[in-house]
């Protein structure tokens, strides 16, 4: 088992919560978007606007954002709507590259190379050509999570993060413990789905060695609930 975020160094209880982009133009056409950028839709906007409408009230203190069009321009209807501070990029919030997969879909990708197309369903995106690592992925939750915790220190109890869907797998993973899960996704993630994460350390104040992955209670409260 890999070592967790250090959650065990918060010095107070906190609340991260994370929502993926609403529905874009790519989205719409079924294409496979990885880093290649494309502006929200119509109904992506209000899937925007009915996350804010969720999150008004909940005490949002900080809100970041994937550098992405699709993502930032969620975050600022989102933290309009919910009277949240503005977004503040994060590039490790990005979604994964998906290499030569991006740009078509599903079905495109497997009559191209259906060999290919095989090893992708066993190995996730490790076998194609030109995507992110499971390991870069990690990596990256990694960062995303000891920023987090930082900013939480920092008397930000309630922080939103604005992202993609293949990059929210990896922020749950790391919160599991592990780093051998090659397929993704494992958890359904719709457009605006919102997940809260809410953990506390115990051992604060206590003066023994802790063994690794210990010293906290965490609980996500949700996993992809749909706001409209």
């Amino acid at each position: 088992m890999g070592d967790l975020p250090r959650f065990r160094d918060l010095t107070a209880p906190s609340r991260f919560t994370f929502v993926r982009h609403g529905e874009s133009e790519a989205n719409q056409r079924g294409e496979i978007q990885g880093h290649s950028d494309s502006p929200l839709s119509a109904t992506g906007r209000d899937h925007a606007r009915a996350a804010g409408r969720w999150l008004s009230g909940t005490g949002v203190e900080l809100v970041f954002t994937s550098p992405l069009a699709r993502s930032h321009e969620t975050a600022r209807i989102l933290a309009e709507t919910a009277g949240a501070p503005a977004p503040i990029v994060l590039d490790e919030l990005k979604e994964l590259d998906t290499g030569v997969y991006s740009g078509r879909n599903l079905s495109e990708n497997r009559e191209m190379d259906p060999k290919a197309f095989s090893q992708f369903r066993i190995h996730s995106w490790d076998a194609v050509s030109g995507a992110e690592s499971r390991e870069s992925l990690m990596r990256r939750a990694q960062v995303v999570w000891d920023r987090l915790v930082g900013e939480a220190n920092d008397s930000h109890r309630h922080i939103v993060c604005v992202t993609h869907g293949g990059m929210l797998q990896w922020l749950i993973k790391a919160t599991l413990g592990g780093s051998e899960h090659r397929w993704m996704p494992i958890f359904g993630m719709a457009n605006c789905g919102i997940s809260t994460f809410q953990v506390e350390s115990t051992s604060l104040g206590v003066e023994e060695e802790l063994p690794p992955n210990t010293g906290f209670v965490g609980t996500w409260k949700q996993i992809n609930l749909v706001p409209y």
